[in-house]
């Protein structure tokens, strides 16, 4: 039996976040920026899932956020656009795609890096 599976996302990783990151993230809309706080849920260089209580309005359309947001210590500032949106009891799942500056992917890599080694710390420090 042969098994296809069709892959969407051409990152090498995908972080599944064990605390979600709140985020600040801005939509320019009719001459005007609006500023909403949400949580990232998980992260890659190049994307990440959002979740918000804000419905965005999106439907299939560009839409572009301005988004600000701390994994470790470093502010990471970048621009990304809505490619989906799911439906929650409490909130809406987007999938932003994040604009390829190298800059920032690089950013992102080593600031996971970061909180996932104090994630395992914290695991070890629980479990002793």
């Amino acid at each position: 039996m042969v098994f296809s599976v069709e892959y969407r996302r051409k990152e090498s990783f995908r972080h599944v976040l064990i605390h979600e990151v709140p985020v600040t993230y801005t939509i320019q809309k009719d001459g005007r920026t609006t500023y909403q706080k949400g949580k990232i849920v998980d992260i890659s260089p190049s994307g990440l899932k959002l979740f918000t209580e804000e419905n965005l309005q999106y439907e299939r359309r560009t839409l572009e956020l301005d988004l600000s947001f701390i994994l470790y210590s470093k502010p990471i500032n970048v621009k990304g656009d809505v490619r989906w949106k799911k439906t929650s009891g409490d909130g809406y799942y987007y999938g932003i795609d994040m604009d390829n500056v190298e800059e920032h992917q690089e950013l992102i890599i080593s600031e996971l890096k970061l909180r996932r080694k104090k994630e395992v710390f914290e695991e070890k420090r629980q479990n002793s």
